[in-house]
């Protein structure tokens, strides 16, 4: 039987949930994700749990916030005028909203608080912070 060793293509599926048991990512949709073991092309805690395993073996790991989309920081929290939006944009609390700045830098933030004139964005990523329960199964090993 193969097994997983570093420099081997393997393809994986994985489903993420948060400490709540809600699934926040799934390879369900779009099928086995495939990666070579120690590209470190994916999550390196995830790939460092890979050599060994046997194929249509699973694994379940705790994920820091450190190992996945870090820790959630409040320097990205950012307080911008709704004048910025176009009308066609929905600005409700938990929106996902695109910003240009000069620089020509974009980005993506979480509408978290709006008021008359102001909205605040949260740019971290929506899993900063959180803990992540990841089950790994190896679907296929080349």
């Amino acid at each position: 039987m193969k097994v997983v060793r570093e420099g081997i293509k393997v393809k994986i599926r994985y489903e993420a949930k948060l400490e709540d048991g809600t699934v926040c990512l799934t390879t369900d949709n779009e099928g086995p994700m495939e990666l070579v073991v120690g590209e470190g092309k994916f999550l390196i805690a995830i790939e460092q749990v890979l050599p060994g395993m046997k194929e249509g073996e699973t694994k379940t790991i705790v994920l820091d916030p450190l190992d996945t989309f870090g820790p959630h920081l409040d320097d990205l929290l950012l307080e911008v005028s709704r004048e910025l939006f176009p009308d066609d944009v929905t600005l409700e609390i938990g929106a996902r909203v695109k910003i240009d700045t000069p620089s020509e830098r974009t980005y993506v933030g979480t509408v978290i608080n709006i008021n008359e004139k102001t909205l605040t964005l949260d740019l971290n990523h929506p899993l900063a912070g959180k803990t992540l329960v990841c089950a790994i199964t190896i679907v296929s090993i080349e």
